[in-house]
């Protein structure tokens, strides 16, 4: 037995010498037996195909689990990291507010001033001048297009609705 891909095309082929060949009884029986042996082999590979689909979609959803775990755990370690930076910088700038540095034989432990960042001192956008504004690029409301479309709303040209199809394995 082939690839479900190989038998797909013998299948193909098999039907298309049925539909196009002056065929003898002998030889129509042997095609029909052929296209059901084909049909046999391609609901075999079918049924295994759903098996190993069905493995993944679990191991899929394993994975995922664990990638949620796994974030949650950094999320967590990265806020203890960033609770106790805070608690030693405290530490430093109360124990030698002039001169905020901790050596030890392994580390030095510095607190330095950052860089400056802006803070926008208003709240409201349309105060500040528009050539400090990004314009991000317009968003499409694909939702809005697909309920005038289906309403019947000409939008030749813009747009149109397409029905695709999907493979469900219950």
């Amino acid at each position: 037995m082939g690839s479900l891909y190989e038998l797909t095309g013998e299948f193909l082929q098999f039907s298309d010498v049925a539909l196009q060949s002056e065929l003898t009884e002998e030889q129509q029986t042997m095609l029909a037996e052929a296209l059901e042996n084909l049909k046999e082999d391609i609901e075999y590979k079918l049924e295994g195909y759903c098996k190993v689909i069905k493995n993944f979609e679990s191991d899929i959803a394993g994975l995922k689990a664990e990638e949620d775990r796994l974030a949650a755990k950094r999320k967590t370690l990265e806020n203890r990291v960033k609770t106790m930076k805070e608690a030693m910088k405290q530490a430093i700038l109360l124990v030698k507010p002039d001169d905020p540095k901790f050596k030890t034989p392994l580390f030095t432990c510095a607190v330095q001033n950052n860089a400056p960042s802006v803070v926008i001192d208003e709240p409201y956008i349309e105060n500040i001048p528009t050539e400090y504004l990004k314009f991000a690029e317009p968003e499409i409301n694909k939702k809005k297009l697909g309920e005038d479309l289906k309403a019947g709303v000409d939008l030749d040209g813009i747009a149109h609705l397409e029905i695709s199809s999907s493979l469900r394995i219950r």
